[in-house]
């Protein structure tokens, strides 16, 4: 994962970004003959792939904040369906630009699956990307290596008022309109 001095911006549901300290290490997911090894200590982001192979004995930690899932584009977050109430970071990675699963991805789980919990957006991530990564449900947001975090803060004021339906709970422009009319 890219990190810029490990910190993430973190921005809650329509609430203000900030940036904070990233205590997460992603653990790559190795391959079926050669699993990755999952530390036993610190806070940790697994593939999904790991988290499945071995919730059993990670469940704990999951449910204790101290490890997460990551999904890759090929990954299908509806695996995680179940897994809501027990994890409390699911993050997508985002290996080049071109890939938007994970857009999908996080308004499945907040709408389909009421996850409640963080959502983190990592790898090749850019400023242009937040306001919509936002509204999709996402809440933080670990930037592609030599962008300015104070700079990708700014990105959530680029756009003041939406115009579709989302995931972070704001009401689109024509809702408010219909509201104030009514």
């Amino acid at each position: 994962m890219s990190s810029t001095e490990n910190k993430i911006i973190s921005k809650p549901l329509n609430g203000e970004a900030l940036i904070v300290a990233d205590e997460f290490r992603v653990v790559e997911a190795g391959t079926a003959e050669a699993p990755a090894a999952i530390p036993a200590q610190g806070k940790v982001l697994v593939h999904l792939s790991a988290w499945e192979a071995n919730k059993a004995e990670l469940t704990a930690r999951a449910q204790a904040g101290e490890l997460g899932v990551y999904l890759n584009p090929e990954d299908n977050p509806e695996q995680l369906q179940g897994d809501v109430n027990i994890l409390k970071l699911i993050a997508f990675n985002f290996p080049v630009f071109k890939y938007g699963q994970g857009y999908s991805g996080a308004v499945l789980l907040r709408t389909r699956y009421g996850f409640k919990g963080e959502i983190r957006a990592f790898g090749d991530v850019w400023r242009d990307q937040f306001f919509f990564l936002a509204r999709c449900g996402f809440t933080q947001f670990d930037i592609k290596e030599g962008k300015s975090l104070e700079d990708a803060l700014n990105a959530f004021a680029d756009f003041t008022v939406p115009y579709q339906t989302s995931a972070d709970g704001s009401l689109p422009v024509f809702n408010r309109r219909a509201a104030a009319g009514a």
